[in-house]
């Protein structure tokens, strides 16, 4: 490998396909050079040589994704291609990063540019500058598989990239100085983190009230509270940050992934591993089950008449929440105390009987104890001994149910 050390300046690694965006990628170099950051180059093409020196070349790319490029090319297979390719451009990005060759990363491209691009920003962890643009941030295209659940940042390239001109020299200008924005902050000590204890905190609009109080209770007691929305993808996120080792303790006060999962919701957890990390190894988790009592669909117009004779509110114009069954909330009961009964550290689980989220309340349009009741049923039948276990007879979003919580989670990461 041919990565030069560079240490008088943050460095950015700079990912393209260099058979057929040589001259934009060298544009870009230039550019973010001229800002005051260093480049290392990886040339992830296929097809043909570029007569540009890379620090990364292409064959060493296709060798670390366990292929040649005479192979790749003899193959035939687009797919396998991509595929060589991608698993090379992870493994040399995860490498450099951890010998510290760089700390921000770019990568341009259309769809097979974008694909292994994102791939290498996903090995990395959050806070390394991550930085795409693509032609395919826009538009019908579903990018989230490409982001993932890191921080990456997806720029339309608006024109097609192919040349330097008017709008691409715009368009490159605007992401060289972002990218060595970051990184020059970051190098500048521009990141302070926080020396408080962190601890994670799930949430959705519909406990708002009660997780803001919990942040508010956790942050008079020193610790720094970070909240994810559970959408699909919050979830895994805040499992991906709990495994990576950045958390001390998890207040777990909203399981709405799992409602959704059942149904498939669209809030359904992008992933399957949900309510098992803080489990895996062994950190304090307080767990309630907010907002698991429906599920997220589309606009109302859109229901099948089943789910229309159901409990339901109209969210917004795209989004319909709707009351789960006694029997769907059951099976949401048998995944939580499946993946909860796996845990190795100290686990305490709490039921608000007077309802799981701001409309499952006495008066209001998703209230059913009896459907609720199947829930709690399931789960005390369910839950391994070695739980722990209450019933308190609030409402979640109640300030003596949050401070219970709240103490119990403290209490626990004080042992």
């Amino acid at each position: 490998m041919n990565a030069t050390d560079k240490t008088k300046a943050p460095t950015v690694l700079l990912i393209a396909t260099f058979d057929t965006k040589a001259a934009e990628a060298l544009y870009l170099k230039e550019k973010m050079e001229s800002l005051g950051c260093g480049v290392l180059l990886m040339d992830t093409g296929i097809l043909q040589e570029s007569g540009q020196a890379t620090d990364i070349t292409r064959h060493q790319v296709a060798e670390a994704g366990g292929a040649s490029i005479a192979g790749l090319i003899a193959s035939q297979d687009k797919g396998r291609c991509i595929s060589a390719m991608r698993d090379g451009a992870c493994a040399h990005a995860g490498k450099l990063y951890a010998a510290g060759k760089f700390q921000g990363i770019i990568a341009i491209g259309g769809a097979q540019g974008t694909d292994i691009g994102t791939a290498a920003m996903r090995v990395l962890p959050f806070g390394v500058p991550k930085f795409m643009v693509s032609t395919v941030a826009s538009g019908r295209a579903t990018f989230g598989p490409f982001v993932g659940t890191k921080d990456i940042i997806m720029m339309h390239s608006v024109a097609d990239i192919q040349g330097i001109n008017s709008v691409t020299r715009r368009v490159f200008d605007n992401a060289a100085a972002a990218v060595c924005g970051m990184v020059v902050n970051a190098a500048t000590g521009g990141d302070r983190p926080s020396s408080r204890v962190q601890v994670a905190l799930s949430m959705l609009g519909t406990i708002t009230q009660g997780a803001m109080r919990a942040i508010r209770l956790l942050s008079e007691r020193g610790y720094d509270a970070i909240a994810f929305h559970q959408n699909g993808t919050g979830g895994i996120a805040m499992e991906d940050m709990i495994r990576d080792g950045i958390f001390k303790g998890v207040l777990d006060l909203n399981l709405h992934e799992l409602g959704d999962s059942v149904v498939k919701g669209l809030h359904a957890s992008i992933r399957d591993y949900r309510l098992e990390a803080a489990g895996a190894l062994g950190i304090p988790q307080v767990v309630a089950p907010g907002s698991i009592n429906y599920a997220v669909m589309g606009p109302v117009e859109t229901l099948p008449p089943e789910m229309l004779k159901r409990k339901y509110i109209v969210h917004n114009s795209q989004l319909t929440l709707v009351r789960l069954s006694g029997e769907e909330i059951a099976k949401a009961a048998i995944l939580a105390a499946d993946r909860l009964n796996k845990a190795k550290g100290p686990t305490h689980v709490f039921i608000p009987l007077r309802g799981f989220s701001y409309p499952d309340h006495e008066g209001r349009a998703h209230w059913d104890p009896a459907v609720n009741e199947a829930f709690i049923r399931t789960l005390k039948s369910r839950l391994s001994s070695a739980i722990e276990y209450d019933e308190l007879d609030w409402h979640i979003n109640d300030d003596p149910f949050i401070d219970a919580v709240v103490n119990e989670l403290v209490r626990l990461m004080n042992k």
